[in-house]
């Protein structure tokens, strides 16, 4: 019996530092959008006792240091399983973008070996599990438009907000994201207030341009992203931004018609290996 799953993508619209933590992470608040590009995943039963990841469409690692090995892993240990799993992974989210494909592909392999083993986490351990693996698991476990708090885990749904269309920029290169915290942190007196960001998305979408602590930094090392936003917003983007730490930049717009001839605008002006990516993020209940 194969269990296959569509593994999310999402956008931060918005990204504050709110504080610095001992163990070096940071304490933010941010929106989660999920979006409709997704990857595949499938897991089923092996012959053998160990975990095996297939991947198509990108190169990653095949052992533990992919996100979801270490997510079956730790389910299998939760759940008491003593046989082998293998994991078919496809991907189409970039790899590194802050679009936080790896983090979906974990989230999504731990609910795929709950339903091929026929059994059920509590939500608390589940949660626990997916924190343990990284700071964005746990909004993939049910991703719906939320404002996160903490380092990412602590979610709140937003109700009623629409559905948007996003054309996106994906850069052929990554950012560390480590490198990108300690750099803006550096340079913002903390700890401060949390804010109202929650507040730049409503019922009738976009508010206003959401701020982004990480963006200086990023854009200032990759000078390309400040060039895509123009770009954006010359294609008629309602608002532009840069998802979490980078480098992929997004654009905003009223329909995916529109959207998608931006797209086919853009790819002239782009430098070489960038993509550009058409997506929407669902309406939330509310």
């Amino acid at each position: 019996m194969s269990i296959r799953l569509l593994s999310p993508a999402k956008i931060n619209f918005g990204l504050r530092i709110v504080a610095r933590r001992p163990d070096g992470y940071h304490e933010i608040e941010t929106i989660f959008l999920p979006l409709d590009l997704c990857d595949d995943i499938s897991v089923d039963w092996n012959a053998g006792p160990e975990i095996e990841l297939r991947v198509s469409g990108a190169e990653l690692p095949l052992g533990s240091a992919n996100l979801a090995v270490r997510a079956a892993q730790a389910a299998a240990e939760a759940l008491d399983l003593h046989r082998g799993v293998t994991i078919a992974l496809h991907k189409r989210i970039p790899v590194a973008a802050g679009l936080g494909g790896g983090s979906s592909n974990a989230a999504t392999t731990l609910l795929a070996i709950e339903r091929l083993a026929q059994l059920t986490l509590p939500d608390a351990l589940r949660h626990e599990l997916a924190l343990a693996i990284g700071a964005d698991v746990p909004f993939f476990l049910n991703p719906t438009p939320a404002l996160g708090r903490g380092v990412g885990e602590v979610l709140t749904p937003l109700s009623g907000i629409p559905a948007l269309c996003w054309m996106l920029v994906a850069f052929p290169f990554g950012v560390s994201t480590p490198e990108v915290y300690r750099e803006a942190s550096a340079r913002l007196t903390l700890p401060r207030q949390e804010s109202s960001i929650a507040a730049l998305l409503g019922p009738s979408g976009v508010v206003s341009r959401p701020p982004n602590d990480l963006e200086s930094v990023t854009r200032r090392w990759h000078p390309e992203i400040e060039l895509a936003q123009a770009m954006l917003h010359d294609l008629g983007a309602k608002v532009t931004g840069m998802s979490g730490s980078g480098p992929t930049v997004y654009g905003q717009f009223e329909s995916r018609e529109l959207a998608e001839r931006a797209a086919v605008r853009a790819k002239a002006q782009l430098p070489r290996g960038a993509r550009t990516i058409v997506a929407q993020s669902p309406a939330s209940e509310g």
